[in-house]
């Protein structure tokens, strides 16, 4: 439903009604004279995706760290495994902020999966090196 004011030299929709939701849309006022432009179906409504890296970039980028981490012989004595944790928590929002609606359903929870089996992987290494902390405390104690 939507009701039109008409005069001789100009029409204007004063009222428009919609039983769909609407997406508002701010255009610039230097190119045009429209100030609000409201689409009633989401697949007109502009994307972030042309300014978003591909999510297999930004994944391997990070799981590249991760395996390092995982199959190095280093004890864990810098904090890179709180730091890699953090990373892995910035990137499980990133997909679920940003990503999510650009990748189908099942590479989405594939992702999902990928993420918490590598976290599970750090936290694995994490107490393993308190392990073997303990262990060289004991041994060392003993000796003494």
């Amino acid at each position: 439903m939507y009701i039109i004011k008409k005069t001789k030299t100009d029409n204007k929709i004063i009222y428009m009604e919609y039983d769909d939701p609407s997406y508002e849309i701010k255009l610039d006022p230097k190119r045009f004279r429209i100030n609000n432009l409201y689409v009633y179906d989401k697949k007109y409504v502009p994307t972030k995706k042309e300014t978003l890296l591909p999510f297999d970039l930004v994944f391997n980028g990070i799981a590249n760290k991760i395996f390092n981490f995982l199959y190095s012989d280093d004890d864990d004595e810098d904090g890179s495994s709180g730091m890699l944790i953090g990373e892995l928590d910035r990137l499980k929002a990133l997909l679920e902020n940003e990503y999510k609606e650009f990748l189908k359903r099942q590479e989405y929870y594939d992702y999902v999966d990928k993420i918490s089996f590598l976290k599970d992987e750090v936290l694995n290494k994490i107490e393993i090196n308190k392990y073997k902390q303990s262990i060289n405390a004991l041994i060392s104690g003993k000796s003494r």
